[in-house]
């Protein structure tokens, strides 16, 4: 049990870091270019990693029967991604990452409504949270970009709003891949089909794509890396542990990402944005209770 709770703990960590990881590799090299790469490296760590710890069920039979899924995970993940980092290029940790939370909300919307699952009374409290707090956030948000930008929000805020509604369509269809490629194959499935979908876009636009500059590989591997040990995490928690406890100490990244960004990076929010990310960082937890 005692390695189940540090297996949920490790995947919170990884995913914090994976979101500071992210943020420097975007303002180093732009946001599409260190997606590439670092979904790259992540595809890469998910097929030894579920090499090493999954035995996926790879039948033409058990791909096939959940193709519709594939579709909509891939779909889903190449403007989540693109969004999140973007965000993280150009906006704030401290408010970013409340809005982006809200992805729990619309995962356990699309539970209710397509796969039947039912929401207890503390998680819907928990969603009441997470949708206050973000509302709060937000409302922050665009005070900030009013100082000038005429008293709209800034373009971060919006792919904020975008990656959490990304992930929020992702999340739930990458449980139905599970039974064929695995907790950890399924990220991997997710990061080559979403590369599969934005190289054409990319070389439409002619986005730069090059291979990182020596000095620049290390945001981009930690970025692949820290996303893909969470899952690894989650999957072998898992196995040590009910899921029930596991995924709400996995649900902490968000506040740990907040707190990186108060401690280190010295971001300074007002009182009210810290408030609602306290009440979405607590919303997440109840809602993976």
């Amino acid at each position: 049990m005692l390695a189940g709770v540090l297996m949920g703990l490790g995947a919170s960590a990884c995913w914090a870091l994976a979101n500071v990881a992210i943020a420097r590799a975007g303002r180093s090299l732009g946001s599409l270019r260190a997606l590439l790469w670092a979904q790259l490296c992540g595809a890469g760590l998910a097929a030894l990693a579920s090499a090493a710890l999954e035995q996926p069920n790879l039948t033409l039979d058990a791909i096939a029967a959940r193709g519709s899924c594939i579709g909509v995970a891939c779909v889903s993940s190449s403007p989540a991604y693109a969004c999140m980092f973007y965000t993280f290029e150009h906006g704030r940790l401290t408010i970013a990452v409340p809005i982006m939370s809200s992805w729990a909300v619309i995962a356990a919307g699309i539970s209710l409504l397509l796969f039947h699952e039912r929401l207890g009374g503390a998680q819907a409290a928990g969603a009441a949270a997470v949708v206050a707090g973000a509302l709060v956030v937000s409302r922050y948000a665009q005070a900030e970009g009013g100082r000038g930008d005429g008293g709209s929000r800034p373009r971060w805020v919006f792919s904020a709003a975008g990656a959490a509604i990304g992930f929020g369509v992702l999340i739930p269809a990458i449980a139905r891949l599970v039974p064929a490629f695995g907790s950890i194959g399924s990220i991997g499935v997710v990061y080559v089909g979403g590369i599969g979908l934005g190289l054409p876009l990319a070389a439409a636009f002619r986005v730069d794509l090059r291979p990182p500059a020596r000095a620049a590989w290390g945001p981009v591997v930690a970025a692949g890396l820290f996303e893909t040990a969470g899952f690894a995490c989650i999957t072998v928690g898992s196995r040590l542990a009910p899921l029930a406890l596991v995924s709400p100490l996995a649900s902490l990244a968000s506040a740990l990402t907040v707190l990186y960004a108060w401690t280190v990076l010295r971001e300074r929010p007002a009182r009210a944005v810290l408030v609602g990310a306290a009440l979405v960082c607590a919303g997440v937890v109840v809602l993976a209770l």
